[in-house]
């Protein structure tokens, strides 16, 4: 017979908060973060040395039964792997849930549903969001590429970085308007249409 579940009490949900000073997603995490009824919200600075100091520290005050609770999987992890061996070693192994509010593998990852089908379905959705991400970057590159071997060096406002575009590029790719984009960034109308002129072509 399999042993009843945990029952965990005064269960407590945290959030992190991963921000680059360089782009311009911190205000959407922040936000969702905020609805997410979370007790308190960590946030860090992104470090050009990869170091997630406040990371650690909000890891090791969870405890059985609470839930981690993160904007995308890339704010906790910079790979596929890393975001496996973290939800296993760090999470499950001390009972603690994992709650991803946006993207392909939003929801709830919790210690009990470990059964073959629930572990594949994450990795394929965790396998999807990577390729994604590395397909924008490659496609961004290959149009800054292009771009430079036309002369067309600079000119891009410094507001536009590569995240930015790359962002950008994805959903103008699905048919949005530079105008929603543009918004959806903050950024002028204008300075958005300069920055896609080079992927554009």
């Amino acid at each position: 017979m399999d042993a009843a579940p945990l029952v965990h009490t005064n269960a407590v949900r945290i959030g992190y908060a991963r921000i680059s000073l360089a782009s311009q997603d911190h205000q959407l995490q922040l936000d969702a973060l905020a609805a997410a009824d979370c007790r308190e919200v960590i946030v860090e600075t992104a470090s050009t040395r990869g170091e997630r100091p406040k990371l650690r520290a909000t890891l090791a005050m969870l405890k059985p039964g609470d839930t981690l609770v993160v904007y995308k999987p890339d704010r906790i992890a910079r790979s596929m792997k890393e975001l496996l061996m973290l939800l296993e070693d760090e999470l499950h192994a001390r009972h603690v849930n994992l709650h991803i509010l946006s993207g392909i593998c939003a929801g709830v990852h919790r210690p009990s549903s470990r059964g073959i089908a629930d572990k594949m379905l994450f990795l394929i959705a965790a396998m999807a969001a990577e390729m994604e991400r590395d397909l924008i970057r490659e496609r961004t590159l290959d149009g800054l590429a292009a771009a430079k071997a036309q002369g067309r060096t600079g000119g891009r406002p410094v507001v536009i970085d590569n995240d930015t575009l790359a962002v950008a590029v994805a959903r103008r790719a699905r048919g949005e308007s530079v105008t929603v984009i543009a918004r959806y960034l903050k950024v002028g109308r204008s300075t958005l249409y300069q920055a896609l002129q080079p992927t554009s072509r």
